[in-house]
């Protein structure tokens, strides 16, 4: 059975709409800020140029970016000011070049919101970018909390 990440995150009042609800926006960038930290806690970043395990067992020699190329959202149930919200991930796909994360957003046990972002790993070589495998270290990290 996969791992899942688990990442807490307060609504602050600027991510929210006139009605003190979180802005739908907002929902997908705590998705993105929970990938995030599930990269960090395997020593990663989504800018691989800043992390040492990476330097020392990837490559020396070229940055590696994610761009999302897909996102879902459904939401379920509104979130409001103060909030703590939990968020959910694992790996839902673990392609040949890409990734893609499931996310479930929590409050109090009641769903918010669930929903999935793929990324894809790039070279970055100058001005180019070029969609390239997944380096076999980073996938082997990944690999906890993918599906067998």
């Amino acid at each position: 059975m996969p791992s899942v990440f688990t990442f807490e995150r307060r609504v602050e009042f600027c991510e929210t709409d006139a009605a003190g609800i979180a802005h739908f926006s907002s929902l997908i960038v705590f998705m993105e800020q929970a990938e995030h930290a599930l990269l960090r806690s395997l020593g990663l970043s989504v800018a691989l140029t800043h992390t040492s395990l990476f330097k020392k067992s990837v490559s020396k020699d070229t940055t590696y970016s994610w761009p999302r190329v897909k996102v879902e959202c459904d939401f379920q149930a509104p979130a409001r000011f103060e909030d703590v919200l939990w968020i959910e991930t694992s790996v839902a796909s673990l392609g040949t070049k890409s990734v893609t994360y499931q996310h479930r957003i929590t409050n109090n046990g009641s769903v918010i919101a669930s929903g999935k972002m793929t990324c894809v790993c790039c070279a970055l070589q100058g001005d180019s970018m070029a969609s390239v495998p997944v380096p076999p270290r980073i996938r082997e990290l990944l690999q906890r909390f993918a599906p067998t």
